[in-house]
C-alpha cells in the first residue's frame, strides 16, 4: 500500500471542460438514471472514462461538491449520475452494473475510451463503488480502477460522546460484506487498483477507515494507494476537490490508459484462464 500526503506534486489543471447533458435515453423515464458527461476541452483524444456514482449515496451523506469539472479539467471524461438513490445495495449494484454496460457503447459516441472504465464515489458511494468494482463477474460490467473520497467504507461511527478513549469504530455488516467480497475477488484474480482519498481531520468519516480497507486490499494481494489530506474540516461529500483532483486524475490515467499484465495467484486461475 502506498501513502502520500503531497497532492501538490501534480501539474496544474488545464482550463475548461464541456458538458453533454442527459446522454441516456429510454422509452420510460424511470428506466435509466440521469447521466451528464463532462468532457475535457482542448482536443483531448479518447480520454479515459470514469463514472461518478455519488448520486447513489444514501440521503444522510449525499455528495454536495462537484468533482466532475475538476477531473475533466485534468483530462478525464466523467459520467455523473444524478438523482439515482437506491435504498438497498443490491438494487444499486444491479443498476450500476447495467449502467456500466450501457456506457461502454453510449459514451464512446462522445469520444471517451470505454474499453477500460473507472468508478469514483464520495461519502457512502465510495463503499458502493468498491463493492461494485470487486463483486461484478460480467466482463461487460467490470471496471478497471476505483477511487473513493471520504466515507466510512462500511464502518459504523459511534457517537463521539459515547466512544471510549482510543476506541476503534465498530465494524458493521456492510463492512464484513465488503471485506469478504474484496478478499474473494482478489484471490481469484479480479485485481482492480484502488485509490482512497481521506481528510485527516474529518469527524464524520475518519481517515483510518479508508486506510484499513486499503490494508485489506493489499493483504489479499491487490493494489491500493492512500492519499491523506491535512485538514480539520469535513471530507467525503464536502471535501474540496481542488487539492487532490490532480492526483485522482493521474491515478485514473495510469490505471485506465495502460493495460496491466495478468497477475497469477498461487493455486488459482488467472483472469485469462477462467
Amino acid at each position: 500500500m502506498q501513502t502520500t500526503a503531497d497532492p501538490d506534486a501534480h501539474p496544474p489543471a488545464p482550463a475548461g471542460a464541456r458538458v453533454e447533458h442527459d446522454i441516456l435515453r429510454a422509452a420510460r423515464a424511470d428506466t435509466l438514471p440521469t447521466v451528464d458527461l463532462h468532457l475535457p476541452s482542448g482536443g483531448t483524444s479518447r480520454p479515459p472514462l470514469v463514472v461518478d456514482v455519488s448520486g447513489y449515496a444514501r440521503p444522510h451523506r449525499p455528495a454536495t461538491v462537484p468533482w466532475a469539472p475538476e477531473l475533466a479539467a485534468h483530462g478525464i471524461a466523467v459520467a455523473t449520475v444524478r438523482a439515482r438513490h437506491r435504498p438497498r445495495h443490491d438494487q444499486a449494484l444491479a443498476d450500476l452494473r447495467a449502467l456500466v454496460r450501457l456506457l461502454r457503447t453510449t459514451a464512446a459516441a462522445f469520444g471517451p475510451a470505454t474499453e477500460r472504465i473507472g468508478l469514483f464515489g464520495r461519502a457512502d458511494a465510495a463503499y458502493l463503488a468498491a463493492l461494485a468494482a470487486y463483486s461484478t463477474l460480467d466482463p461487460r460490467a467490470q471496471v478497471q480502477a476505483v477511487a473513493g473520497v471520504g466515507g466510512t467504507w462500511g464502518t459504523e461511527v459511534p457517537d463521539t460522546g459515547a466512544r471510549p478513549a482510543g476506541g476503534r469504530p465498530r465494524r458493521s455488516a456492510d463492512a464484513e460484506v465488503l471485506h469478504q467480497v474484496c478478499e474473494v475477488a482478489l484471490a481469484t484474480g479480479n485485481d482492480v487498483p484502488l485509490l482512497v482519498v481521506s481528510s485527516t481531520g474529518d469527524p464524520t468519516a475518519p481517515a483510518e477507515h479508508g486506510v484499513r480497507f486499503a490494508e485489506v486490499v493489499t493483504a489479499a494481494g491487490g493494489r491500493a494507494s492512500v492519499l491523506l489530506l491535512d485538514g480539520s474540516g469535513p471530507g467525503g461529500a464536502d471535501l474540496d476537490p481542488a487539492p487532490s483532483a490532480g492526483a485522482v486524475a493521474a491515478f485514473f490515467r495510469r490505471t485506465l490508459l495502460t493495460e496491466p499484465r495478468a497477475r497469477a495467484h498461487p493455486g488459482l486461475p488467472t483472469p485469462a484462464a477462467r
